[in-house]
């Protein structure tokens, strides 16, 4: 992560708001641990290898802008069983 992913996490969180970032940030993270998974599967990615951050940022704050009050709502619901 660089530092012009930062600049665009803190972009995006002036757009989303104070909690909508922080699942923003948690959904990039997993969008990327999955890619780079998936890469390492198919042998085209090591450990070693980079991907670039931003387009996990800006897809994660999708979701989060779209369909982030439903994912809270799940997972709090989930947290009560």
């Amino acid at each position: 992560m660089g530092f012009g992913d930062v600049k665009l996490a803190i972009f995006l969180g002036l757009l989303v708001g104070f909690p909508g970032i922080l699942l923003a940030l948690f959904l990039a993270f997993l969008f990327g641990a999955i890619i780079g998974v998936i890469g390492m599967l198919a042998k085209k990615k090591g450990l070693k290898s980079e991907l670039p951050f931003a387009p996990f940022l800006i897809i994660g704050t999708w979701v989060t802008l779209f369909f982030g009050e439903q994912i809270v709502n799940w997972y709090m619901h989930a947290l009560t069983l």
